[in-house]
């Protein structure tokens, strides 16, 4: 079978669904107003949807159900993932089971554990039994998320015919995983799938130290902080001019600069305006000069640099299936 990265009807730059939860994202929005907007996402070319069996505790991808049991399925592809607590080759079945009938489906395109699993699974019999699931149709393509270089590189060994396809891990102009796992993937052609490619809305323009987003799960994220508000104003403000000239907007313009980069951008959404703006960065080509400067000024204001990881792998899994509730 393919890459599923290397097909070509698969758009540039997919969608990601954890509002779709419903839960930490405000209350600006609701069930309808999020499955009209996906409606939309599809039939602007966005073919490629993320989500999670805990987004929502299986909310995101009951509704992602919804809207896809009638469109044509072979034109979709969708990603979930398996929640580390359920990560073992007891569980990882039941799962998957799950999410396929809230999603009203009989195949996963791409499966992913969804963090590292804890000190206490057996990794290789977790991995045996996925690539039994692939043999059996039920997934069509083996991914990851959140996954160490040295964690990769573990499970890839514990692999048949299959193969690792994709790490999906915290990736924007701000925040990035360190050098080796970058170096790692890229050598090992597995695809990075960037989650939260707009810093969580700090890229897009909308927010400065006058204005914070409401919702908890950016209440809590250090990037709108004032003092890193300011930090990255410069960056920001090159956003803004640089877009204002090309008659675009700063999500557009962060999201062709990701694609450019290698990076298989999934940006998050809650209403039709937004999809919009993010169907709109399909098109958007960068002139070198644009590429650039971006590069310049990032080198400039710098970048946090992400752990790749999601939580300790000590932590047992009850204790992070507690912690998930609240996502």
């Amino acid at each position: 079978m393919d890459d599923l990265f290397s097909k070509n009807d698969l758009s540039s730059i997919g969608i990601g669904t954890w509002q779709l939860g419903l839960k930490g994202w405000g209350n600006d929005y609701d069930e309808t107003m999020a499955m009209d907007a996906l409606r939309l996402a599809l039939r602007s070319g966005l073919n490629f949807i993320d989500t999670a069996e805990i987004y929502g505790a299986g909310k995101s991808e009951s509704l992602i159900g919804q809207v896809t049991v009638t469109e044509e399925r072979r034109k979709i592809y969708i990603a979930t993932k398996v929640a580390g607590f359920n990560a073992t080759a007891r569980s990882v079945e039941n799962s998957l089971n799950g999410s396929l009938k809230r999603l009203q489906t009989d195949y996963i395109d791409l499966y992913q554990v969804h963090w590292e699993p804890s000190i206490y699974t057996d990794l290789e019999a977790l991995f045996r039994q996925l690539e039994k699931l692939m043999k059996d149709g039920r997934i069509n393509h083996l991914g990851v998320s959140n996954f160490s270089k040295g964690m990769l590189a573990k499970a890839s060994e514990y692999l048949g015919d299959a193969k690792i396809e994709s790490n999906q891990i915290k990736f924007n102009l701000v925040e990035r995983p360190h050098t080796d796992l970058l170096r790692y993937m890229e050598e090992h052609r597995i695809k990075l799938i960037g989650w939260s490619p707009l810093g969580q809305g700090f890229l897009t323009g909308k927010y400065g130290s006058g204005k914070r987003p409401s919702g908890y799960t950016r209440r809590v994220n250090r990037l709108f902080s004032k003092r890193n508000l300011a930090r990255w104003e410069p960056l920001l403000e090159t956003l803004r001019n640089i877009s204002t000239e090309r008659d675009i907007t700063p999500t557009q313009l962060v999201l062709a600069y990701e694609r450019e980069l290698g990076v298989y951008p999934i940006p998050g959404f809650k209403n039709i305006k937004q999809v919009n703006e993010i169907a709109g960065s399909l098109k958007v080509g960068l002139t070198q000069e644009d590429k650039d400067l971006i590069m310049k000024i990032c080198d400039q204001t710098g970048v946090f640099t992400t752990s790749g990881t999601m939580s300790p792998r000590i932590i047992p899994n009850f204790i992070v299936k507690m912690m998930s509730l609240f996502i």
